[in-house]
Formats: structure tokens, C-alpha cells, sequence
């Protein structure tokens, strides 16, 4: 990584107030090697992406930090995005400072939450091409959902008990999966077309959401694909006892699950329904989710992740 002047874009309120702990920490360590390192606070949602637009069209950076959950790293990685693409050039690289209750991107990526690590990562590590989805225009990091995850994601969002990462999100399945009814769902692609009810559809550009849920095992932000996990509708006892295995990435030869790739996909319901990622909700159906390949230069361990 260059000695190019760093920005942090923090969110405070972040793994409980973790995120300024953590940027703070970052920043000191890499003023002690770098000299130049500013830090921003975030307000609200959309806060990151403002302040990093802002950042990228005054121009003198060599990487912003994105410290925070999976939101403020979409937010960050999405305003870079959107810059390269406008103007066909390199954007200044993204470095990820893990400080949220998730945090699936970074643990794609290679990097732990330790500021030691952070900071040694951000000094010496290497800017790679790094694959992003996007649904309707937006962009995400990891897995976009439609169906029950989708559900239980926003079921966690507004949940108000003591609860972080995967712990939250099984006690949300298991709240949700009482009321669940599965939808209908029209999926096309390269594939064809799939046209029944499913429990849920992930579309990953990386193996995890939800903290460390290995939804699409093989999935890779660096391929130039998606991998969808399908789901069928199953009795709630059932769901429940594929729980265990989703965490583990062990459901993949289960008979009621199945996978497919492509680069971009559609979907469709009768009634609409929300597509989350990231933690965040972006659309809803009907949905077209797509790959854009090398879409960021994200800072990751030196001969961790693989280029393609």
C-alpha cells in the first residue's frame, strides 16, 4: 500500500460504540508510520457515502477506511464504485476496519478485528480487484436475499435484545419461521427460468451473511459470478434443523437445497418483496441482481485473497 494520505469514515454507534474505539486506534497507529490520517464520523445512514463522495472528488487520497458493520462498508465500497465506473479510472483503494456486528465482508477479505491487524493490513498489504454486487442500481458486498432471511434481516434491524452477529439472526429465524409462509418466486438467468415457492433465494458475491452463515460455500468476489442458494418450503422443524448446517456451510447436498451461477439474474413475485443485503434493505422485487467485476480495490493481506 502507497503512503498516500488515509481517510477513516467511522460509524460510533457501531458493535456498540466499537467503531470509534477502533478508528481511533487505526488512526494512531497509522499516523506513528504514515503521518497523514484524517477521521470522519458518520451521523446516519448515507452518511458514509456522502462523506466518501465528498472525499473522492477533492481528490489527494490513496485509501479510504471503512470502519463499521457491513452497512458502512457498502456504503464506502458502493461511492467508489460509482466513481471508477463515471470515470474510468482508478478510484482511490478501500481499506475495511471491521467494527460491527457482523462483519462478513472483511472476514472475506482475510482481515480480523484487531487494530494491530487493521493497521498492518492498511501499511503493508495490497490494493486487489474485488468483484461487488448490485441490485436495481445499488450496490452490496456480500449476499442479496429475497424470502425468509430477507425477513429475518428485518426482523434483527429493528430487534432491541442484547443480541449481535449470529446469535440475533437465529433467534430471529426461529421468531419469523413461526409466521413464515414461502413465496413464489420467478428467477431467470443464464440457468433459465425457475418458477415455484422457495423459502429463500441468496444471491452471494461472498460465502457469508449474518455473521459468518456460510450460505453459498464456493461463492467468490473475485470470479465474476453469483452463486444462488435456493431453498424449497419445508415444515418449520425441518427449517430449524438446517440451521446448524447453513452456519456451517454443510447444507450443500441437502435435497431441498440447490445451487446455481451466473452474472446476473432477475426476480420476480406476485406480491412484492424486499431484497436485503448487507444488513441493509435496497429494493424491492421485481429485482435485477448483477455482478460487477472488479468493481473496487479493497486492501486486503499480501497473498490473501486471489486476484483473479
Amino acid at each position: 500500500m502507497s503512503d498516500g494520505p488515509f481517510l477513516v469514515i467511522a460509524n460510533p454507534t457501531s458493535g456498540r460504540g466499537r467503531g470509534r474505539g477502533t478508528a481511533e486506534a487505526v488512526a494512531t497507529l497509522l499516523r506513528a508510520s504514515h503521518g497523514e490520517v484524517s477521521v470522519e464520523y458518520t451521523q446516519e445512514r448515507g452518511h458514509a457515502a456522502a462523506i466518501a463522495q465528498a472525499a473522492i472528488q477533492k481528490g489527494g487520497l490513496s485509501c479510504l477506511v471503512a470502519c463499521g458493520g457491513d452497512g458502512t462498508v457498502q456504503e464506502v465500497a458502493g461511492a467508489l464504485a460509482d466513481f471508477a465506473a463515471a470515470h474510468g479510472g482508478e478510484a482511490p483503494a478501500l481499506g475495511l476496519a471491521p467494527a460491527g456486528r457482523c462483519n462478513d465482508f472483511v472476514r472475506a477479505m482475510g482481515i480480523n478485528n484487531h487494530p494491530y491487524d487493521i493497521a498492518r493490513v492498511l501499511r503493508s498489504g495490497e490494493p486487489v480487484p474485488v468483484d461487488l454486487g448490485r441490485v436495481n442500481g445499488k450496490y452490496f458486498c456480500t449476499v442479496a436475499t429475497v424470502g425468509i432471511d430477507a425477513e429475518v434481516s428485518s426482523y434483527v434491524d429493528t430487534m432491541r435484545l442484547p443480541l449481535r452477529g449470529t446469535p440475533a439472526y437465529v433467534y430471529g429465524a426461529i421468531r419469523v419461521l413461526a409466521r413464515y409462509r414461502a413465496p413464489r418466486l420467478r428467477i431467470t438467468g443464464d440457468f433459465g427460468e425457475i418458477d415455484r415457492e422457495l423459502l429463500l433465494a441468496s444471491t452471494a458475491n461472498t460465502t457469508s451473511y449474518g455473521g459468518a452463515i456460510q450460505i453459498a460455500p464456493h461463492a467468490s468476489a473475485t470470479d465474476g459470478q453469483l452463486d444462488l442458494c435456493l431453498v424449497d418450503p419445508m415444515p418449520r422443524l425441518r427449517a430449524l434443523r438446517l440451521l446448524p448446517q447453513l452456519m456451517a456451510g454443510k447444507h450443500v447436498n441437502r435435497p431441498e437445497v440447490h445451487f446455481v451461477r451466473a452474472p446476473r439474474v432477475t426476480m420476480d413475485s406476485p406480491r412484492s418483496l424486499e431484497v436485503w443485503a448487507d444488513g441493509e434493505r435496497l429494493a424491492n422485487t421485481p429485482a435485477v441482481i448483477e455482478v460487477v467485476p472488479c468493481a473496487v480495490r479493497v486492501v486486503c493481506p499480501r497473498g490473501g485473497l486471489h486476484p483473479r
